[in-house]
């Protein structure tokens, strides 16, 4: 198991996992498939993904075991938290292949944010969670953060709740 910061080289991987887990984990939330579409379309553009793999304010961590990436996660520094006080950073996904989890990659992957995050100054690290998604609270709950706020996604067709987790990280 090894654990990098994402290139460039990695972009396109990066959006076909992306993809290809968001849809595992999420696509049957969606009510209308061209949103769930535009969504990825949007998410995981060349130029989002050009845009945040240079960025100095972004930070992609890939998971890789026996060379194949397996999950990644990407995070925002000195980013407001949503309906809260403060800023930190945000880590905008933790996503791994469906064989990948429930194996412990998951808090050793969140360790390396936590990392970065102090690394780069950052008081606290933030995230949002589906509030229906009691298996990713618990596992954010046992990485030591809690809630701090309700927000929700809203789109054309639907409202879905959020809850807005966060875990101070000062020393």
């Amino acid at each position: 198991m090894d654990i990098r910061q994402a290139t460039q080289a990695d972009q396109h991987e990066l959006q076909m996992l992306g993809r290809e887990t968001y849809r595992h984990y999420f696509g049957d939330l969606w009510q209308n498939s061209d949103e769930l579409e535009q969504f990825l379309a949007d998410d995981f553009s060349n130029e989002e993904m050009q845009n945040t793999l240079e960025s100095p304010d972004h930070r992609w961590l890939v998971l890789q075991e026996q060379g194949e990436a397996v999950g990644f996660a990407k995070v925002q520094f000195d980013q407001p938290l949503e309906g809260a006080e403060g800023h930190g950073a945000k880590l905008c996904k933790l996503y791994f292949k469906p064989q990948s989890r429930a194996r412990g990659l998951g808090a050793i992957l969140f360790d390396a944010v936590e990392t970065a995050a102090r690394e780069n100054g950052q008081p606290c690290l933030w995230l949002t969670v589906l509030q229906s998604n009691l298996p990713a609270i618990g596992f954010y709950q046992r990485q030591g953060m809690h809630q701090v706020a309700g927000t929700a996604y809203v789109t054309a067709t639907q409202t879905t709740p959020l809850w807005i987790m966060k875990k101070d990280i000062n020393d």
